[in-house]
């Protein structure tokens, strides 16, 4: 028997930092500067089993959602159908699709 393992690089940092009565923290500069960060950019905060977990969310994230929203709208797919021999139930006409998508 032939076992395959696979081991991926992790890069861990750790720093402690302190929080204030506000409930603020400063992220260090080193991390901020790894991770892409700036000022005004967004993280995404999730609490884990008693653990924070801080994500860095893409700044141009909304962008690219209209940007793939507007490219899908565009497509303007149309409804279709196959022959299919036996009369199987499971397939209907090119019209009858047609309808219930609307595109009628």
């Amino acid at each position: 028997m032939v076992w395959n393992i696979f081991f991926h690089m992790v890069y861990i940092m750790e720093y402690e930092v302190s929080v204030d009565k506000q409930g603020r923290m400063v992220i260090p500069s080193q991390v901020r500067k790894r991770l892409g960060l700036s000022g005004g950019g967004k993280l995404l905060l999730r609490v884990i089993n008693g653990k924070i977990e801080l994500v860095p969310i893409s700044k141009d994230l909304e962008k690219r959602v209209a940007k793939w929203k507007k490219m899908a709208m565009a497509t303007r797919s149309k409804a279709f159908t196959e022959d299919h021999a036996g009369g199987d139930w499971k397939w209907v006409s090119r019209e009858y699709a047609e309808r219930k998508l609307g595109l009628r």
